[in-house]
């Protein structure tokens, strides 16, 4: 089943690809077109989240009523859902929705990404010169948008982190075998060295739990000229997910200042930890994938802000219809 999915999402990518001509942008239009899929679900979670805020008074009234009574408690809060016709998880479906899309996504461009190299590799090997998917700053969408990333795989590298493997003809063992061993030829490095794949030093770094690798570019010559992107994408897709979070947790209307201020319903977005933590996370994530997957990351972003923000306007002048009806019907 995952492995079926997995390969709609390939299959998927590769025919907007046929028609737009470019992986970045083909990654943008992938996304609009998932967002309009799951839009019905998203429309249904934020009435969801703002009923929720509505009825915040309400509950708060209950907790102090009932603040010895956890049993009574629990049973008019249900109650008063019910009678509000407000669902408890709302507003949970849509965002556990996502969190599969995402790692079907994350899988389907590494496969993507590893059979244009993998192909890459192959072809160099074979005398054809290396085409290149650009996108704006990024030589190469199929490395990471990184001033320590170069744009062919530095000479010697033993593609450990090659795999998925299975979802395309190209990305067999004996493929990646012959791929392995060419890079570590002086053929290679001789080819290498053109594009300055050779113009990054790796440094070793041990931590208590795990070993990795800093890949540093060797001069200022070699930053500017042949390192594959400019940090732009994890920069981005960190700031667009903090600003995600900032306007999935607002109702987007204006407060009553002659009012008292309403609480908003406590969830995981609120807390201070997962506040910082998706920003970090997105920025960690997108500085070690491929910039094709930090594309679609960095797209989500911004097409959910937007998305929210035309949500929210439509929902408060629904709200604000509804309450001038009542006060008509009163009077």
């Amino acid at each position: 089943m995952i492995d079926a999915i997995n390969s709609l999402f390939v299959s998927v990518l590769n025919w907007i690809y046929s028609w737009v001509g470019n992986y970045g942008w083909s990654v943008v239009v992938f996304t609009l077109f998932v967002r309009l899929l799951v839009l019905p679900l998203d429309i249904k979670s934020r009435r969801g989240m703002r009923a929720t805020m509505r009825i915040q008074p309400k509950l708060q009234a209950l907790q102090k009523k009932y603040a010895n009574d956890k049993e009574k408690l629990n049973q008019k809060t249900l109650e008063l859902y019910r009678k509000e016709h407000v669902s408890m998880t709302a507003g949970c479906l849509p965002m556990l929705l996502q969190w599969p899309i995402l790692i079907f996504m994350f899988t389907a461009m590494r496969v993507v990404a590893n059979e244009h190299t993998i192909q890459m590799i192959l072809d160099l090997q074979n005398g054809i010169e290396p085409v290149f998917q650009s996108w704006l700053w990024i030589k190469n969408v199929f490395m990471p948008d990184s001033f320590m990333s170069s744009i062919l795989p530095a000479a010697g590298s033993a593609l450990v982190e090659i795999g998925p493997v299975g979802y395309s003809s190209i990305l067999t063992a004996e493929n990646i075998e012959a791929a392995r061993a060419f890079l570590a030829t002086s053929e290679y490095a001789a080819i290498a060295a053109q594009h300055g794949a050779n113009a990054f030093m790796s440094i070793p770094l041990n931590f208590i739990f795990f070993q990795t690798t800093l890949t540093l570019p060797t001069s200022f010559a070699a930053l500017f000229e042949y390192a594959n992107g400019l940090f732009i994408l994890p920069i981005l897709a960190a700031v667009s997910q903090f600003l995600m979070t900032k306007v999935m947790n607002s109702t987007g209307r204006k407060k009553d200042k002659s009012q008292p201020a309403q609480p908003e319903p406590a969830n995981a977005m609120n807390s201070g930890f997962m506040k910082w933590f998706f920003p970090l996370f997105s920025l960690w994530i997108c500085a070690t994938s491929n910039s094709a997957f930090s594309i679609y990351w960095m797209a989500v972003n911004v097409i959910s802000i937007i998305q929210n923000i035309v949500l929210n306007r439509i929902f408060d002048h629904e709200e604000a219809k509804r309450e001038l009806e009542k006060n008509g019907a009163a009077n």
